[in-house]
């Protein structure tokens, strides 16, 4: 019967895609992800307190409904790894039953957001239970299960608040557009410019460096290739590019700006899981 229960919940998003395309992410941005987070968890909590031998409530703490939504979490990231991830606008142009299901931007179709509140919405009930009944319950357990909650629920909420924009910097041109991976420009709330510019080299020829110094509002920053300089808390900047042909001689380079507000709440529920791995390695798998 949980089979279904999933199959048919899984086929309605299906539908629900097919007829509308992609789930509309930047709806949810702050305020709404906030308040739609709320009210989703004060509606398990109710359910859980006051409806805890219903049918319903039964299904989504059963081990059973774990195991379905872990094993549709890995399909959906084998989807990610298998289909190239596009941007909205090149998604659109592609066709097939694979485009209309959203296989080339997954990570916001209704089918992986489907999946992804189903396995949220378990977790969630596994961990009240679990809480209510702490004195039975291992802190690992807890700790394991709210991190990996944690760190789900701050990358689906978290998404539509995300920013990645790149920006063309110039010597002695200071400026505030980026933009987006669909070509849309935004405009920063500062001003970046690039002071100097430096690449080396391996004996071959390859280059084994590069760096800018680059002016981030009234403050200077070194920024090398794969070292993110965090200029605010949750907003990383990355130099990404640089003019190939010219080398040191290179009057302009490419930022990268990410902006993750939810950033160190994910990282909380990483360091949650790690410290309830510790923990079972410490005190082995015996029940209490």
């Amino acid at each position: 019967m949980r089979h279904l229960y999933v199959t048919s919940y899984i086929i309605l998003a299906a539908v629900i895609q097919l007829l509308t395309g992609n789930f509309p992410v930047s709806f949810l941005a702050f305020p709404l992800n906030i308040i739609f987070a709320v009210t989703w968890l004060f509606l398990l909590w109710i359910l859980y307190k006051e409806y805890k031998s219903s049918t319903f409530t039964r299904f989504l703490c059963a081990p059973e409904t774990s195991a379905l939504s872990i094993g549709l979490f890995i399909g959906g990231c084998l989807v990610i790894g298998l289909f190239p991830q596009l941007s909205d606008a090149e998604a659109k142009m592609r066709e097939g039953i694979s485009a209309s299901l959203g296989c080339y931007n997954f990570m916001t179709s209704w089918i992986f957001i489907a999946i992804l509140l189903l396995l949220m919405s378990n977790l969630a009930m596994i961990t009240i239970r679990a809480y209510q009944h702490r004195k039975q319950a291992r802190w690992r357990f807890i700790l394991n299960h709210t991190g990996l909650w944690l760190a789900l629920f701050a990358g689906f909420f978290g998404s539509s608040d995300t920013q990645t924009l790149r920006i063309p910097i110039y010597k002695g041109e200071p400026t505030r557009e980026a933009f987006d991976m669909n070509g849309s420009a935004h405009y920063l709330d500062y001003e970046i410019e690039l002071d100097s510019f430096a690449v080396e080299y391996y004996p071959n020829g390859r280059p084994s460096r590069f760096a800018a110094d680059v002016r981030l509002g009234n403050e200077m920053a070194l920024l090398e290739v794969n070292h993110p300089y965090a200029y605010r808390l949750g907003e990383d900047v990355y130099l990404t590019g640089y003019d190939v042909a010219k080398g040191n001689e290179s009057n302009y380079c490419i930022l990268q700006v990410v902006k993750q507000p939810w950033k160190y709440v994910m990282v909380a529920g990483i360091l949650m899981m790690l410290a309830g791995a510790v923990l079972l390695f410490i005190n082995g798998t015996k029940r209490v």
